[in-house]
Formats: C-alpha cells, sequence, structure tokens
C-alpha cells in the first residue's frame, strides 16, 4: 500500500509534552467545525476567516445523567402528579438550574500570547490565527495531556456522519449534479440575476445499500444545511384524517424555516407509494396524504427558497409519476451499485476516514500490503454499504483477538480478503 494513496495529511505539533495531530488542515474552510477528541465534550472549534474560534463550556456536569434521577421511578411520579408535567421535563428543567448554578469558576489564564481568551457568560471564548496554538491552549485549561487529534467535521445541523461529497466514492456523475445543486443553493444572487431556479426535488433511487442517505446527508453537510429526515411513522397514523395534518403539518414547518435545510423523505415509497382508486379507507388515506404533498411540492421553493427536498426509493416503480413529475421533483438520478473503480474508491475513502478516527502515534490499523483494486476485484456485487460492514467485521476481529490476550497487528490484505469472501 503506498502511503500518500490511503493516509491523509497529518501535521504534528508538540509543546511542552502535549501533542496535537491535525488531520487534513488544508481542507478546513471558513463556517467548518472541527472535530475532537478533547475529554472535556463541551469543547467548540470554528473555523472562520481570519482564523479559528473555540467556545468551552466550563461546567463539567452531566445533564443527562442527572435528568435520570428524576426521569422514572418515584421522583418522576411525584413530579407528575404534582404538576401534570413528565418527570423528565421536569427532572431535565432542574439539572439546568443547578448545573447553571454550580457551574466552577476556573481562570482564563492562557500562556500562549497567540490566543486570546474572553469570558462570555459562564464560557469562554479563544481565538487564534493558529489551530494548533489553540488546541494547545484548550489542553492547558482543560487538563488534558494528550495526544489530541482534530479534523474537518460536521457543521451545526449536518448529517450525522459529517460526510461530504468529497467522501463519496464512484458516483461521479450524480456527485457532479449535487455539487451543481449545491452551488446554485449557495448563490441565490445570482439565480435571481438570470431568473434561473434552482432544482426544489431530488429523487433518488436504486438498489439498497448504494449511499443514497448518504448523497443526501453530504448535500446538506456542502450546503451547510441542516437535514430534516422524514420517516414513516412520523406521518402515517391509523386514526382517520392525522396522516393528512401530518404531512400538513411537517410542510407548513418547512416553509417557516430560516436556516438552509434539506428535507429529506427516506424510503419515500413506503410514505407516499400511489394514487388512484380508492376502495377502502386505507386507500382513501394514501390518496389524500399524496394529494397534499404534490399541493405543497408545487410552491414550496417560492414559499421558501431556503429548503430542498430530496426523496429516496429503493423500488421507483412503487411511486406514481405524478408525485415525482418535472416541477416536483427536477432532479431523478439513479444510484446503481458501484462498478470496481467505484468499488475501490469507496474502500480507499473508508479506510482513509478509519485511518483519520482512530490512528495514533505507534498504533496502525492497516498493514502495507493492503492493496485497493484487488480487494475491488474481490467485493464484485457489494454496495458500499457491503464494504462498510466487511472492514466493520475486519476491525472486530482484530479487537476480539487482541482482547483475547493475542497478537493483533495491522489489518492485512488477506484479512480483508477473508472479510469480504463473508458476504459475497
Amino acid at each position: 500500500m503506498v502511503d500518500m494513496e490511503l493516509r491523509p495529511a497529518v501535521e504534528v505539533v508538540d509543546a511542552g509534552g502535549r501533542v496535537v495531530r491535525i488531520i487534513d488542515a488544508h481542507r478546513l474552510t471558513a463556517g467548518d467545525v472541527v472535530g475532537h477528541d478533547l475529554p472535556n465534550r463541551g469543547v467548540e472549534i470554528v473555523v472562520e476567516g481570519d482564523g479559528f474560534r473555540a467556545r468551552w463550556v466550563r461546567g463539567a456536569f452531566s445533564l443527562p445523567a442527572f435528568a435520570k434521577v428524576f426521569a422514572g421511578g418515584a421522583a418522576g411520579g411525584a413530579l407528575f402528579r404534582l404538576l401534570g408535567l413528565p418527570g423528565a421535563v421536569l427532572g431535565t428543567i432542574i439539572a439546568v438550574g443547578i448545573a447553571r448554578s454550580t457551574r466552577p469558576a476556573r481562570p482564563a489564564d492562557v500562556d500562549d500570547p497567540q490566543v486570546s481568551v474572553r469570558e462570555d457568560g459562564p464560557d469562554l471564548v479563544l481565538r487564534s490565527t493558529s489551530l494548533a496554538a489553540l488546541v494547545l491552549a484548550i489542553m492547558q485549561l482543560t487538563g488534558a495531556d494528550g495526544p489530541v487529534t482534530v479534523s474537518p467535521a460536521a457543521g451545526p445541523g449536518a448529517g450525522p456522519e459529517g460526510v461530504r461529497l468529497d467522501d463519496v466514492g464512484g458516483l461521479e456523475d450524480v456527485v457532479a449534479q449535487f455539487r451543481d445543486v449545491a452551488v446554485s443553493f449557495r448563490h441565490p444572487e445570482v439565480m435571481a440575476r438570470w431568473g434561473a431556479t434552482r432544482p426544489q426535488g431530488i429523487l433518488l433511487y436504486g438498489p439498497p445499500g448504494t449511499g443514497k442517505t448518504m448523497l443526501a446527508q453530504a448535500l446538506a453537510n456542502e450546503i451547510g444545511a441542516d437535514l430534516r429526515e422524514i420517516r414513516t411513522p412520523e406521518i402515517l397514523d391509523k386514526w382517520v384524517g392525522n396522516s393528512e395534518k401530518n404531512i400538513q403539518r411537517i410542510f407548513t414547518e418547512a416553509r417557516g424555516l430560516r436556516r438552509p435545510t434539506v428535507l429529506l423523505f427516506d424510503e419515500f415509497d413506503s410514505i407516499i407509494s400511489y394514487t388512484g382508486a380508492a376502495f377502502d379507507a386505507a386507500g382513501q388515506m394514501i390518496n389524500a396524504v399524496a394529494g397534499i404533498f404534490k399541493q405543497e411540492m408545487n410552491t414550496l421553493i417560492e414559499a421558501n427558497p431556503n429548503v430542498i427536498v430530496v426523496a429516496t426509493t429503493n423500488f421507483p416503480d412503487r411511486v406514481d409519476a405524478s408525485l415525482v413529475r418535472s416541477g416536483r421533483f427536477d432532479l431523478k438520478l439513479s444510484v446503481p451499485a458501484p462498478g470496481a473503480r467505484a468499488r475501490a474508491a469507496i474502500l480507499g475513502r473508508q479506510i482513509r476516514a478509519l485511518i483519520a478516527r482512530h490512528e495514533t502515534p505507534g498504533f496502525r490499523m492497516f498493514a502495507d500490503d493492503v492493496n485497493l483494486d484487488e480487494l475491488a476485484a474481490a467485493a464484485a456485487g457489494l454496495t458500499g454499504a457491503d464494504l462498510k460492514e466487511a472492514l466493520r467485521r475486519a476491525q472486530l476481529d482484530k479487537a476480539m483477538s487482541e482482547a483475547r490476550g493475542g497478537a493483533a497487528g495491522p489489518i492485512t490484505q488477506a484479512e480483508l480478503h477473508a472479510a469480504i469472501r463473508r458476504l459475497t
């Protein structure tokens, strides 16, 4: 395995025995939030145009753990009966109040003159043009010894995995169209000058495990948008009239959103599948929900240009053509199972992500003999989800071997082949 082929650029900074590993720092852009493995999870590092800003919530109080005391048992029941509110709600309120009142007042002294520190209510805000200096200052305040790793991560409201379009292996044509959508979304003034309208809906269809949901997450992160995922239980209801109210409520909320938002209808065919003759109450309900959906999609982009709708389905033939016609879903993109070249790209990205997340000085996850092309050829017919599962199994085998007291060197080509064979 060629080192530069899989391992990301890493800058290692060592100061006073504290170590900071900055991964892919050259890819950080203004507005990004930087992920980290500091012990105090109250730290948030944001990339700004002229440097880096960190906010440190100085209290280490565990709100969820404290709220659990009031959420159940006698305490929760007593609170519920006393005030008519769920014990969990009151417990959370009480926990917040106690956490605020008992927050320790730590000093704001930082040795490094490159870092400015100011108080903002109960928190500290640190700024610096040097990411390494900023992280070292945070380590000084929190008492972390290191090593600490920082890397690009998802922004506020972004998809759960922080995936970007750069992280999507294969699917070059689909990714290219998503990049165009992201550009049009980020430059509404240019679109308005030309009287151009970006797509308001995107339908992704293809076999399970090919990355349709991940593409929606990547689009949200690329735009810097929130991801609002709609699933079947949120709409369909057994009580007459409730399903129609639910779909209406979702679009009413969408029209009022002020932040850029990707509205994801995952497994669209299970939510709104067909329209036509309704011979029973269920059929009438489906028709009513579909009718409201079509009406809302007709005017959503004019009502709120901050929202774009993405729908995914494994069964496009189950979706009525009137639901996804142009004007409602302007892009209908096939997401096929990956070919050999795409599988190699997917594996490469997945392995790089694991290296960035888990490797530390003195610990390597993958051996030098890993050959992506050979693995891709052996994985014929597997999807991106299958390849991720193969890597998970290889990781688990190594972890179990070490836990049982055996030798556990880096994951080799042969071990990856074995993991892939179990899925083919």
